[in-house]
């Protein structure tokens, strides 16, 4: 199975977690290890894109995610799956729970759950201490640059 991030070059081979577990994130809470990914880079750029707000940052590459094949690996959440507020922004502690057993649990190497931004594309969140993930590679395809007309006119 193959996945996609868009990512700053000094993280983007990152196999612990570390942006998530420093900042936390929409499915884990500070502290919680996790890896998120996108099921197609255009999802992966409007995930970027809303969290990078008015700057289009020009350090980022286009990373492909190479996940083992295996069904039972992964749990899918569909909307109706999810508590009524899963995608409020701020992140729902809700969805913050589910995230969070799913990693303390450790059944799962990922949980592929719709973007909040189009409930229609799916995200992953990767379990990095899953023992699958020894399996899991990440390789850098190319440089990723925003499109300048996204760019908020000032």
């Amino acid at each position: 199975m193959q996945a996609w991030r868009i990512s700053k070059q000094q993280y983007a081979l990152d196999r612990i977690g570390t942006g998530a577990r420093m900042f936390g994130g929409r499915w884990n809470s500070i502290g919680v290890a996790a890896i998120y990914v996108g099921m197609t880079p255009a999802i992966c750029s409007l995930e970027k894109l809303v969290h990078t707000s008015n700057i289009l940052i020009n350090d980022l590459v286009l990373v492909t995610v190479e996940l083992p094949d295996d069904p039972q690996l992964y749990h899918t959440y569909r909307v109706e799956d999810l508590p009524a507020d899963w995608d409020a922004l701020p992140s729902s502690t809700s969805s913050v729970a589910i995230g969070d057993s799913f990693v303390a649990e450790g059944k799962y190497l990922g949980i592929q759950v719709p973007s909040a931004i189009m409930p229609e594309s799916y995200n992953m969140v990767i379990n990095p201490n899953h023992p699958a993930f020894a399996q899991v590679t990440f390789n850098i395809e190319r440089p990723f640059i925003f499109d300048t007309r996204l760019r908020n006119p000032e």
